[in-house]
């Protein structure tokens, strides 16, 4: 996949270099193209001629495509590393590719506020609805990038992905009731959600957030 993805690159005087990634069992799962906080992945269709392919910044994926022209999924891709093109410029450039929901708010800067606001207005689980309802009042905690995983209620100091894992996260209990741990798992404190979301507060490390555009690795370019 890789030899073919370069060679259409070459052919447009692109300098990116492509690589196959996910091998196995005589098979290579994607290619990835990557530059600075750039990249894009590539996959090949099962049952015909079809490429499909996505486009991440700072750890999030803010759009994807599918093509069965190699040169031209070649040059949206060089577009976006090389030409460094937000989503709007690249999806009227290149029809095949369409934007995230999510693109706006990351390409703007108010990714932060986006989640919190998605999590206000679409969270499923009724303790954890609670408890972002609560979270969301404290600036401490507002300024964080917040997620889920596993009915945990996590903060992030940066915005994609890989997360931070240096924060504390909270796990409801029972109806009403909580637990904040930290990334070891070790239980430092119960409560209710005002009393929780006190506890996670009063253990962030001095100096947390806002969080940053980038990954948990670009975190040390932004000292506290």
């Amino acid at each position: 996949m890789s030899n073919a993805l370069q060679s259409s690159l070459r052919k447009l005087g692109s300098t990116l270099r492509a690589t196959d990634l996910g091998k196995g069992h005589n098979f290579v799962v994607y290619a990835r193209v990557e530059e600075g906080s750039r990249f894009s992945q590539v996959y090949i269709a099962a049952k015909e001629r079809c490429f499909l392919f996505d486009f991440w910044n700072n750890g999030v994926a803010l759009a994807h495509g599918q093509t069965p022209d190699l040169d031209a999924m070649s040059r949206a891709i060089d577009k976006w590393i090389s030409g460094k093109v937000g989503t709007g410029l690249l999806t009227l450039e290149f029809p095949f590719v369409k934007a995230e929901d999510v693109a706006s708010a990351f390409e703007s800067g108010g990714e932060v506020e986006y989640r919190w606001q998605s999590y206000l207005a679409a969270m499923t689980h009724p303790e954890l609805h609670k408890l972002v309802r609560v979270a969301a009042t404290r600036p401490q905690l507002r300024m964080l990038f917040p997620f889920t995983s596993m009915y945990n209620l996590c903060f992030s100091r940066c915005t994609g992905y890989p997360y931070s894992g240096d924060l504390p996260y909270i796990h409801p209990t029972e109806a009403g009731q909580y637990q904040v741990c930290d990334r070891s798992s070790r239980v430092l404190g119960k409560g209710n959600v005002e009393e929780v979301v006190n506890i996670t507060i009063a253990n962030l490390p001095a100096g947390c957030g806002p969080a940053i555009a980038g990954t948990a690795e670009d975190l040390d370019k932004h000292p506290s």
